[in-house]
């Protein structure tokens, strides 16, 4: 991924596994992809919540391309 990529607006949206109270989907825009990744690493941590990122460019970044990108 271009480093300049990490600069741009993406949409994060962190999908639930489990029957929850809460929506099953969290849509959210945010100023820049590393904002977006961040986010999303928060939710990684919790096994019912799945996080997917779509870029400015329209790429589609699955929670598997996160985890990997984050470690």
């Amino acid at each position: 991924m271009e480093t300049e990529a990490l600069e741009r607006p993406a949409d994060l949206t962190i999908w639930r596994t489990l029957p929850a109270s809460s929506p099953l989907a969290q849509p959210a825009r945010y100023d820049t992809l590393r904002e977006a990744l961040a986010a999303a690493a928060g939710a990684l941590s919790d096994p019912a919540k799945q996080p997917w990122i779509i870029t400015e460019e329209g790429e589609i970044l699955s929670p598997n391309w996160i985890r990997t990108y984050l470690n």
